[in-house]
């Protein structure tokens, strides 16, 4: 049987991590590409991997890096041909202030890191995606924090990492209306409790972050089934080029 081939990007730790041990351990004709800044150092990955041999293959994948992102559309066009769904975690969110104070590096490793990075993946995988038989997807995660209406007024320093999440909305919805053979949407997990979560509470300031992840916050491991749900279940009529949700329902943009 032709296996599912599943490109997912930050995969070592956090959503990415959870949406590979969910897939492996519910799929059977599956074939994942868990993409790595350093496959060397992927210790989960490497442990997952014993458990559930062959399903999955740990692949070099740097956000933003051309020749990186080529190669590893490479080895999956060599092994497979075609790629069926792409989900692009891979994001860094390592600031947070003011837009007074924000230093403008930041913002350019925001943006080189979420959005070119996202852009670049896409680029790289397109002619396998357009070769996938089965409903190709092509699903970069997103933010709350994106939304230019739901959540500006608090007083949260997502200006660099919301910027970012902004840009790559709007690519994921270009995406969709310039490709009619593919389901492509932006979409946000909620607020999940991982190592990005966590560093953002520490360095928040406002005081808000703290008790909303406290009240609403889940864990990646049972954030992953409700995502790949989602994601499975989309259809290019009703879901693409839309802003949503973890459960698929829309957010404002």
């Amino acid at each position: 049987m032709v296996p599912k081939v599943y490109l997912i990007t930050g995969a070592n730790r956090g959503i990415g991590l959870s949406l590979v041990k969910e897939l492996v351990s519910t799929s059977s004709d599956i074939s994942i590409f868990a993409g790595v800044r350093d496959p060397s150092a992927a210790s989960h990955l490497k442990e997952l991997s014993a458990k559930f041999p062959g399903k999955f293959t740990i692949i070099k994948y740097i956000s933003g890096d051309e020749n990186v992102s080529r190669a590893l559309a490479k080895e999956i066009e060599i092994k497979h041909g075609y790629l069926d769904t792409v989900i692009s975690c891979a994001g860094i969110s390592t600031y947070m202030g003011p837009a007074a104070q924000a230093p403008v590096d930041e913002l350019r490793n925001h943006m080189e890191v979420n959005t070119i990075g996202m852009l670049v993946l896409f680029q790289a995988v397109y002619s396998l995606l357009k070769a996938s038989m089965s409903s190709p997807r092509f699903i970069p995660m997103t933010s709350g924090a994106a939304s230019l209406t739901a959540y500006m007024s608090l007083p949260l320093g997502y200006t660099c990492y919301g910027a970012s999440k902004v840009a790559l909305n709007y690519i994921a919805r270009k995406i969709h209306f310039e490709n009619d053979w593919l389901i492509c949407f932006p979409l946000a997990p909620g607020v999940v409790v991982t190592d990005m979560s966590r560093s953002n509470q520490e360095m928040d300031t406002s005081g808000i972050l703290a008790p909303m992840i406290e009240a609403m916050g889940i864990s990646a491991d049972a954030a992953a089934p409700i995502i790949l749900q989602t994601v499975n279940r989309s259809t290019r009529e009703k879901d693409g080029g839309e802003f949503l949700n973890i459960d698929g329902g829309k957010l404002a943009w």
